[in-house]
């Protein structure tokens, strides 16, 4: 049950202070418009499903980030539009589906395309920087080497790029004091020697997402001095591959085996198609230069299951072919909670550096995810399927003023939903290309809904197949097109009342006709 948020400044009574000493402000030079702006602090964490304690995930430990959705409104049902770090961000960041943008997969030349068919088009951040706010973005925001210079009023931090493959070299710190290990400097592995799993004995800040942060909060205290109103976008790539983390926060964990799931759920969906749950698309070159040959298309299950998840198995430390076993899904359950608390740790910091300065009252929050990851689930590992694994996502809304509650929240939301719900908490006219709806009235009424589906979509078999999915209040339905016809070759239904975890496809039972044709009604 949401409830009002009572005691804070809202943004009226910010207002009316500043129309009180208005002719004081001009002539300091400070525009009281652009001053009574919230400012806005956009926390982005790649590959995080809503494993959090605030989801009701007992068995993570995420102190900070559960503070925030205390004072802000939880979404339970946020889906991303497309379970793939660049596509997704980059819908995000535009406001427009991916069919509109028109990106699918990380290549270079499809980004320059993009940017020169849409040169006029505002990001969130080009679009707050036009209308006075100071813009600055940190760590991995846009998918790497994708940013933007227009869109930052200062160039973006530099060193991101090198984030994903950090690791320690442990004999460099071996003979340094502790307390000082955060000053040798970490290494960039290549990408088949990386290890998947690495906690080494150090500082926090010996990482980037440490060092990073470090720097949020130097900028952020100089903001408190200044009248303009900031956009921060902040991203943090752990719980992303290569699971690396300081040793402290692997040793916060005794790992559990009840963290393994049951061996019915660890199968692809009874009833589902090959192109739902296996993915070799973007893996086989990986598996080539490792001496395997992996199929496009597995001839059974259990091949299929040998080979799924290869984004985890193309790191050191794990089979590349073959089962996984339950010792080492442990391990990738205790380092991806690991890598989860490291990164809650640094939220927290930026939190309190807004409590302490003063910019709490007068900031809104808003933390996501790009996408869900699978843990074993359905048999698939990572992301880039249309399962609810894959696709839902952790959403936190936290806006200053009493108009908004804190709580948490049924209603449906999309990614791409989150530009013009800022524009709204902000005052900012929309822009007309937006194809999302603004989430301003679930944050006023968590009964609220804007939307009766999320949309979601992954392609499959180097995009012979278009997989379309949809979600409401209860069920799942994934359409597979033909891209070479047209036609609707499977679908995927499942009802998330009984089957949460998607493990029985009933889209070709005779008592499904009728929410099939519902989803028809709607879509």
């Amino acid at each position: 049950m949401a409830t009002s948020r009572g005691g804070r400044r809202g943004i009226a009574l910010a207002i009316l202070a500043l129309a009180t000493c208005h002719s004081t402000l001009l002539g300091q030079g400070a525009n009281p418009v652009e001053s009574a702006r919230p400012n806005v602090l956009m926390i982005a964490i790649d590959d995080l499903r809503p494993m959090l304690g605030c989801y009701g995930e007992t068995t993570v430990k995420t102190p900070h980030i559960d503070a925030l959705a205390g004072r802000g409104m939880l979404f339970e049902r946020a889906y991303c539009q497309y379970s793939k770090c660049g596509p997704s961000r980059l819908s995000l960041l535009t406001g427009l589906r991916p069919d509109s943008v028109g990106v699918f997969t990380h290549k270079d030349a499809d980004m320059r395309a993009f940017r020169e068919a849409h040169e006029d088009l505002h990001s969130i951040p080009r679009w707050f920087k036009a209308h006075g706010y100071h813009t600055r973005g940190f760590g991995k925001v846009y998918h790497d080497g994708w940013d933007d210079p227009r869109d930052w009023s200062e160039p973006a931090e530099p060193g991101r790029e090198k984030e994903m493959l950090e690791i320690v070299d442990e004999k460099a710190i071996a003979d340094v004091p502790f307390e000082q290990r955060a000053g040798v400097p970490t290494l960039v592995a290549e990408r088949l020697e990386c290890p998947a799993i690495q906690a080494p004995d150090v500082p926090d800040e010996a990482l980037f997402a440490g060092r990073m942060t470090n720097r949020v909060i130097e900028l952020l205290g100089e903001r408190a001095r200044q009248d303009a109103p900031f956009f921060f976008a902040v991203g943090y790539r752990r719980p992303h591959l290569p699971f690396v983390a300081p040793k402290r926060w692997f040793d916060s964990y005794e790992p559990d085996p009840s963290w393994l799931m049951p061996p019915d759920e660890r199968r692809p969906p009874k009833g589902a198609p090959l192109m739902a749950w296996f993915n070799s698309d973007g893996y086989l070159g990986t598996a080539r230069n490792q001496g395997l040959t992996m199929p496009v298309r597995p001839k059974s299950v259990e091949e299929g299951m040998a080979w799924a998840g290869y984004e985890l198995r193309s790191y050191v430390g794990l089979p590349n072919h073959g089962p996984i076993s339950d010792a080492d899904q442990l391990r990738v359950q205790h380092a991806y909670r690991a890598c989860v608390s490291y990164v809650d740790a640094q939220v927290g910091r930026l939190l309190a550096t807004l409590r302490a300065s003063g910019l709490e009252e007068n900031t809104v929050v808003l933390l996501w995810s790009d996408h869900g990851w699978h843990l074993g689930e359905q048999g698939a590992w990572s992301k880039m399927t249309n399962y609810e694994i894959a696709t839902r996502v952790p959403l936190i809304i936290a806006a200053p003023g009493e108009a908004y509650e804190a709580g948490k929240t049924e209603s449906l939301a999309e990614l791409v939903d989150l530009y013009p719900t800022l524009c709204e908490l902000t005052g900012l006219p929309l822009p007309d290309h937006l194809e999302g709806d603004s989430l301003v009235p679930v944050l006023r009424d968590s009964s609220a809904t804007v939307k009766e589906l999320a949309r979601s979509q992954y392609p499959r078999f180097r995009g012979r197949y278009d997989g379309r999915a949809f979600r409401d209040e209860r069920h799942r339905l994934v359409e597979w097109i033909d891209t070479q016809s047209g036609e609707i070759v499977e679908r995927e239904l499942y009802d998330h009342e009984v089957d949460p975890v998607e493990t029985v496809n009933l889209a070709d039972r005779p008592e499904s006709a009728e929410i099939l044709r519902r989803f028809q009604s709607r879509k």
